[in-house]
């Protein structure tokens, strides 16, 4: 997913996890502790959440969460690897959630057919869910999430002041304010509500200087963004590279491995002979 969101979700996501569990994914948890392994299978992977949980009922299981701004048609694959990874390694009944952040239905298939093995994952589309669930919460970072909610049939208008105003109530500092503000308007993108978002904060004499504030100089986002692709691009060939020398797997397992195409595999490994 994109850096930015990506960074946001994981600084917050450990603090708001006990809570979105039971109203998201549906679990209760009676203790958790982080897993700050990262995944590995000739490459590294870090998978953007990994929790190992008791429940109520005592049972022990792994949740792992991916957060997906884009609807990636790949992202079953993806996680059958994760799955796979995990299992290994931890020797424990895993439960994978993806949690889809995008404004359009997502249309990624998150199951196999019986014949596939892999189970899958469940999807949890952040558009079904009633804001006002995520408002009322006492967390902050939790209420910042209400933007990528259900609204029904509410003004937007009304709504992002409701959540500003829960904002100002929950932080402790100004600069606190500041922080979740600006986690506010960059989820906001997601939306298409950045300019509403503006316009509230400005009528409510909420003082934010969007000018200082790198995520959203005029022109820079994309820069930074073509930035990391190219990183990743360079990164995901080499990976090509190393597995294709070493040749022990098919050029199908080579394209799972690096999260590539088989026909952008194909065009590197062509390129060495």
């Amino acid at each position: 997913m994109s850096n930015f969101f990506d960074k946001i979700l994981k600084e917050n996501i450990a603090a708001i996890f006990p809570n979105l569990s039971k109203k998201l994914l549906g679990i209760e948890i009676a203790h958790s502790e982080e897993l700050k392994d990262k995944l590995q299978k000739t490459t590294e992977r870090e998978a953007d959440f990994l929790r190992k949980i008791i429940t109520l009922d005592g049972d022990e299981l792994i949740v792992h969460l991916e957060f997906q701004t884009t609807d990636d048609k790949q992202m079953l694959h993806r996680m059958r690897v994760y799955h796979a990874l995990i299992t290994q390694k931890y020797q424990l009944s895993v439960r994978q959630f993806v949690i889809y952040l995008g404004e359009k239905a997502p249309q990624m298939r998150h199951e196999f057919t019986p014949k596939e093995i892999f189970k899958g994952f469940e999807l949890i589309n952040m558009q079904l869910i009633d804001y006002q669930q995520l408002l009322q919460s006492d967390i902050p970072e939790e209420v910042v999430l209400a933007v990528l909610g259900d609204f029904d049939l509410e003004n937007q208008e009304r709504v992002l002041q409701r959540i500003l105003e829960r904002l100002d109530k929950l932080s402790n500092s100004p600069n606190a304010l500041n922080k979740y503000i600006y986690h506010l308007l960059t989820f906001a993108r997601l939306r298409n509500l950045t300019n509403i978002t503006e316009k509230q904060l400005e009528h409510m004499g909420i003082t934010y200087d969007i000018e200082k504030d790198a995520f959203f100089k005029k022109g820079e986002i994309r820069g930074i963004e073509k930035g990391i692709e190219k990183g990743e691009i360079k990164k995901a060939t080499t990976v090509v590279i190393n597995l294709f020398k070493a040749n022990k797997l098919s050029l199908e397992e080579i394209a799972e491995a690096s999260e590539l195409s088989l026909e952008e595999v194909k065009k590197i490994v062509a390129e060495l002979k």
